[in-house]
C-alpha cells in the first residue's frame, strides 16, 4: 500500500503577512499556496518547512497519515485562551499518549489533537477536514471549552479507574452543552473518538445547551464609534474573517466552567461503567429480540415454500434448459430453499429423493452440480 501525508493550515483571522507567505511558499514546491491556505499531499517524500513556523502565520493546521496518525493544531493570539481554564484538561486519562497538549510558539498559543492508531487505517483522505473542524477554535474563543473536555475524554478509560488508590484524583470541570455537539465537535469527535457511554453520562452532569446567539446587529449597536472604525479598517486590509471571528464570539455567551465541582475520576469511571453495563444489556435483548422476529418470519417463510413445492420443483427444468450461469445460481438458491423447507417439515427423507432424481437427470451439467454438491 503507498504512503499517504496531506498537510492543510488555514488562516481564520485574516490573510498572512507577506513574511509569512515567503515561508510558506518555501516549503514546497508542489503545495497549492495562498495567503488563506497551504495544501499538500504526500505520497512519497515528506514535509521540508516547520508546522510550528507556518502556526505563527496560519490559525489551523490539520494533517493525517495512512499510518494511523491524525493531527489538529489551533492557534491562538497569546492571551486568548485562559491557561488557568486549559490546564485541568490537560492531565490526559492515563494512557500511553495524551490527545490534548498545549504548546506556546512565540507570542502564540496552540491546543494540538493527536491520535495515534496501532496498525493505521488502510486508505484515508485529509481534504475538507479542516473546514469541518475549523469551528472548533472559534468555539474556543469565545469561550466554550467543550472541545478541550472532548480531548480530555479521547484518552479516558473508565476501566484504568477502578483502583480505589486513585480516588483521591479529580476530574476537569465539565462544560454545559455536552448534550448537544456542534457539527465542529461532532467532527472533532470523529477524528479523536470517545467512550460513548463516558460522553452520555457526562452530558447527563452536563448542564443545559449554551443559550441562543444573540443577533450581530445588537453587537454591533454595543461597540464605540472608534471600535467600529477600527473594524472597518481591517476589513479593508483584507482581515474581514478575523472581524467576522470576533463578532461572532462577541454574539455568543461566554460558557460558564462550573465552579467548585469536584467529581472523583473513579466516581466518573464508576458511572461510565454502569451506563455501558446498561447499553449492552438492552443491546443484547433488542438483538435477541430481533433474532427471534427474524426466525418467525423465517419459519413462515419455509411454511409458504412448502406449500407451493410442487411448483417450485417443476419451476427448475425450464431454469435449467437456459443454460446459464444466473439461471443455474437461481436454480441452487432455489434447491436451497426447499431443502430447508423440507428440514422443517420433518421430510429431509422426501427432499433428498426428488434431489437425487434431479442430479441424475441432469448429470451432464458439471457447472450446476458444482453449486448444489453441499446440499
Amino acid at each position: 500500500m503507498s504512503e499517504y501525508q496531506y498537510y492543510e493550515f488555514a488562516a481564520i483571522d485574516g490573510p498572512i503577512s507577506d513574511e509569512g507567505l515567503r515561508y510558506a511558499t518555501g516549503c514546497s514546491s508542489r503545495a497549492n499556496v495562498s495567503r488563506v491556505r497551504w495544501q499538500n499531499t504526500y505520497t512519497f517524500g515528506d514535509f521540508h518547512g516547520s508546522v510550528d513556523t507556518l502556526l505563527k502565520h496560519y490559525d489551523a493546521h490539520f494533517f493525517i497519515a495512512n499510518w494511523g496518525t491524525v493531527r489538529l493544531g489551533l492557534a491562538f493570539p497569546k492571551g486568548a485562551i485562559d491557561p488557568e481554564v486549559v490546564a485541568p484538561y490537560l492531565r490526559g486519562g492515563e494512557r500511553d499518549e495524551e490527545t490534548l497538549t498545549v504548546k506556546e510558539i512565540g507570542n502564540r498559543c496552540i491546543i494540538w489533537f493527536e491520535r495515534n492508531e496501532e496498525g493505521g487505517w488502510g486508505w484515508t483522505e485529509g481534504e475538507g477536514s479542516i473546514d469541518q473542524l475549523i469551528g472548533v477554535r472559534e468555539e474556543l474563543m469565545r469561550g466554550d471549552y467543550r472541545a478541550l473536555f472532548l480531548g480530555w475524554l479521547a484518552d479516558f478509560d473508565p476501566d484504568e479507574w477502578r483502583d480505589p488508590e486513585d480516588g483521591a484524583v479529580i476530574m476537569p470541570p465539565i462544560p454545559a452543552g455536552l448534550d448537544h455537539l456542534s457539527p465542529a465537535l461532532a467532527a472533532l469527535t470523529e477524528h479523536f473518538p470517545v467512550d460513548c457511554d463516558a460522553l452520555a453520562v457526562a452530558a447527563g452532569l452536563s448542564k443545559a445547551s449554551t443559550p441562543d446567539r444573540i443577533p450581530i446587529a445588537a453587537v454591533l449597536e454595543r461597540l464605540s464609534a472608534s471600535e467600529m472604525r477600527a473594524m472597518l479598517a481591517r476589513v479593508a486590509e483584507g482581515g474581514g474573517p478575523g472581524v467576522m471571528t470576533e463578532l461572532n464570539r462577541l454574539s455568543h455567551p461566554r460558557v460558564q466552567i462550573p465552579v467548585g465541582q469536584a467529581m472523583r475520576c473513579t466516581d466518573f469511571a464508576a458511572k461510565t461503567i454502569e451506563t455501558r453495563e446498561v447499553r449492552q444489556r438492552k443491546e443484547a435483548k433488542a438483538a435477541a429480540a430481533k433474532r427471534q422476529r427474524e426466525a418467525e418470519l423465517r419459519k413462515q417463510h419455509l411454511a409458504s415454500i412448502m406449500q407451493r413445492a410442487d411448483t417450485l420443483w417443476s419451476e427448475l427444468d425450464p431454469l435449467m434448459d437456459q443454460k446459464i450461469a444466473s439461471a443455474y445460481d437461481q436454480a441452487a438458491a432455489q434447491l436451497q430453499e426447499l431443502r430447508d423447507a423440507y428440514t422443517q417439515a420433518g421430510d429431509s427423507g422426501a427432499f433428498q429423493q426428488k434431489l437425487t432424481a434431479f442430479r441424475l437427470r441432469y448429470s451432464n451439467r458439471p457447472a450446476m452440480l458444482r453449486r448444489i454438491e453441499k446440499l
